[in-house]
């Protein structure tokens, strides 16, 4: 019968929480039972899926609120003179729409066992968040880039502890 060879588990430092780094050495035979168990403890991430849309959601409010993109930071590039001028009572204000009826409004996060999703079902939703191509027509089709969905370095780390956390819990 062949030997196998031991199995290294480390476990690190999980951000904030307070476990210390420690080395075990497993057999086979240790982790044919142990991983069932492991396994089963996976069968139901719903409350942290959950937990991970509201944060997704949040960076989108904070898109809007900011006009900047949620995952590099940087502004929204401006309303353009012409449309300023077909549309005066935006000077000034707001670039998309915050309204009961607008962009913003429409952003909804969903989420399941082992899912999240965030998204619009706004017809216009997709090229305010990618911006429009070079070569389509001037208007509507040809705007920049104004993106409201993604998350940044501190609410990915956020999603992250989110999971350890359902880890360490489970």
């Amino acid at each position: 019968m062949e030997t196998l060879p031991p199995l290294l588990i480390i476990t690190h430092v999980l951000g904030s929480y307070n476990i210390s780094n420690t080395l075990e050495i497993l057999t086979h035979g240790d982790a044919v039972n142990i991983l069932p168990e492991i396994a089963d403890k996976f069968t139901d991430l719903s409350d942290s899926m959950n937990e991970i849309a509201a944060i997704m959601e949040g960076a989108s409010e904070n898109a809007f609120a900011k006009e900047r993109s949620p995952v590099t930071g940087e502004a929204w590039q401006g309303l353009s003179e012409n449309y300023l001028k077909q549309n005066p009572k935006r000077v000034g204000g707001q670039m998309l729409q915050v309204s009961a009826g607008g962009l913003a409004a429409s952003i909804a996060a969903d989420s399941g066992d082992f899912w999240t999703e965030i998204g619009s079902n706004n017809p216009y939703a997709a090229i305010h968040n990618f911006g429009g191509e070079p070569d389509m027509a001037p208007g509507p089709a040809a705007m920049p880039q104004r993106q409201y969905l993604g998350v940044s370095a501190e609410e990915e780390q956020q999603i992250i502890e989110v999971l350890a956390s359902f880890i360490i819990e489970n």
